[in-house]
């Protein structure tokens, strides 16, 4: 086999891949999200209720700087977020916590408070929220009242200094007019009547004057100084802000599914296991030779001995089929059945392989060459005092007294016997090669069960002199990167793979069971001629 068709795992799941995983993991799913929009409701509803009361002010600019213009709409706005800055300031809430007799910090008081100029308006929102509806709306309301007194007199004290001048002047000016009033009266002569008649006349035309620059202050102020007028006050909202329990419920909820769903498709990105047929031909570019469905044990014997009608047997029979046909031009005599690491089934494919060939009438013969864990014999009830290590110890040819007959015509088993230290050594021998000549010359087809090829080198120093090698994988155990290195290993030795036998296939109830779909085909064609059409 070329490396070059050995591919990488580079390619991701597709859109029927994922609709197929998240419907299989849907009860999950469901369940992530269930757990957490019911911890999200239980949560909220035992957390304190916030109530929020709001009014609205409108920033009444002086009369003086009332214009059309571009800039006087830019001061007016600019006016309005200065107000806005001003009215969050600690003097003006601790002003409202003072009179509203709070003994809450002001820090505390300065988190419930939120003051925001309403963009491109002259109206400024003030919101306030607390665990008491009444204390919401008092606070806003006293906002608004304590900042306008405040800026009242912020802008009344520029005027105070000139308007308290004059009036001192004006109250001076009073006391001249009527001092020369009543001397004007008590004058002895005209001369002096005229005399203090004059300075009466020019001490009014100076109060005129007073009099005249204190009403135009009056009127500069009146038309300088800036005010705010609560649109609507704040009332008390007796329904909770928050928590708000049914948002976070729905919110907790699909955040719990979506974080279910990524996590299986994260699982799923990284997990290398073979799954699919599909699997096996595109990144190994192998042909799928059978597809064996998982099925309970037949009392530790074969399925095709104990139920030789059954979907599975058939799947056995189709799989002795589909590796005759990988040697046309020449004839396969010896085949080994191997996996990448242990619990794959290799075994149990050897042996339901074995029966399946014998039962179309060849002579068959399995051997049992895993010299360090057999379990063939246990199979077919055999005894394993002599088999392989015997027929290596011995010079001479005792197979016919080494092998033993089974209940299935036509299929004889050579166990391994007692084992020995060096099986590697053993099976790459002359002597082994001499071995499988004697087996093939009494028998049409020879089996034979390895090791893993990943846990020893047993398999690589077999495989070469072998026909060919069957790879046994099960889906969602058999890694690929395992997969990789065992066909690598078997490459470098110049063994044949015909292919790959997908065993123990679970198309429910398990982490890979929505790959269901892929295996329905075969499913079906085995039922079919298994004797067993499954109705939907």
């Amino acid at each position: 086999m070329d490396n070059s068709k050995v591919e990488r795992m580079d390619e991701g799941l597709d859109l029927r891949q994922y609709l197929s995983l998240f419907l299989h993991w849907s009860w999950l799913i469901l369940l992530a999200a269930l757990v957490a929009g019911a911890a999200s409701y239980i949560i909220s509803i035992n957390m304190t209720p916030f109530y929020e009361s709001s009014t609205s002010v409108l920033v009444n600019a002086a009369p003086a700087t009332k214009a059309s213009d571009y800039s006087s709409v830019m001061m007016s706005e600019q006016l309005t977020s200065t107000y806005a800055e001003l009215m969050a300031k600690e003097n003006i809430l601790s002003l409202v916590a003072k009179q509203l007799k709070l003994t809450n910090p002001l820090e505390d008081i300065k988190q419930w408070v939120t003051i925001t100029p309403v963009r491109d308006t002259q109206v400024i929102q003030v919101t306030v929220e607390t665990t008491d509806p009444t204390t919401s709306a008092n606070i806003a309301n006293a906002i608004v009242t304590v900042f306008a007194a405040q800026i009242q007199e912020i802008q009344t004290q520029r005027f105070a200094q000139s308007k308290a001048t004059l009036e001192a002047q004006l109250a001076d000016t009073e006391k001249q007019i009527s001092f020369y009033s009543t001397q004007s009266d008590l004058a002895s002569t005209v001369e002096e009547k005229d005399r203090l008649d004059e300075k009466e006349t020019q001490y009014r035309a100076i109060y005129s004057n007073l009099l005249l620059s204190y009403e135009q202050i009056r009127l500069s102020e009146a038309q300088s100084v800036s005010s705010i007028v609560q649109v609507e006050p704040a009332t008390p909202n007796f329904i909770p802000v928050k928590p708000k329990v049914l948002q976070n419920t729905i919110l907790a909820a699909v955040v719990g599914l979506l974080l279910a769903a990524g996590a299986i498709v994260v699982r799923e990105t990284t997990d290398d296991t073979i799954k699919t047929p599909d699997d096996i031909k595109r990144k190994f570019n192998l042909p799928v030779l059978g597809v064996i469905f998982h099925h309970a044990p037949q009392n530790g014997l074969p399925i095709t001995f104990t139920d030789w009608h059954s979907s599975t047997a058939e799947a056995y029979r189709m799989l002795r089929t589909n590796v005759t046909y990988t040697s046309v031009d020449k004839p396969l005599r010896t085949l080994m059945v191997t996996s990448s690491e242990p619990g794959e089934g290799k075994t149990t494919v050897t042996c339901n392989l074995g029966v399946a060939w014998a039962q179309n009438g060849h002579r068959v013969i399995i051997s049992d060459c895993d010299l360090r864990r057999p379990t063939l014999h246990t199979y077919f009830g055999l005894d394993n005092q002599q088999g392989l290590s015997t027929l290596l110890r011995s010079r001479t040819d005792i197979l016919a007294e080494t092998r033993q007959s089974t209940a299935v015509n036509n299929l004889s088993v050579v166990t391994t016997g007692l084992l020995p230290p060096n099986p590697a050594e053993l099976l790459g021998s002359q002597k082994m090669q001499s071995i499988l000549a004697s087996m093939c010359a009494v028998s049409d087809i020879v089996l034979v069960d390895t090791p893993p090829a990943l846990a020893v080198t047993d398999a690589a120093v077999l495989a070469p002199t072998l026909d060919g090698v069957l790879l046994v994988v099960r889906p969602g155990k058999t890694h690929a990167a395992a997969l990789r290195q065992t066909l690598e290993q078997l490459h470098k030795v110049n063994a044949r793979v015909l292919g790959v036998v997908l065993n123990n296939v679970v198309t429910r109830g398990k982490s890979f069971g929505y790959h269901y779909n892929h295996y329905r085909n075969y499913s079906a064609y085995q039922n079919y001629y298994g004797g067993k059409v499954k109705r939907k």
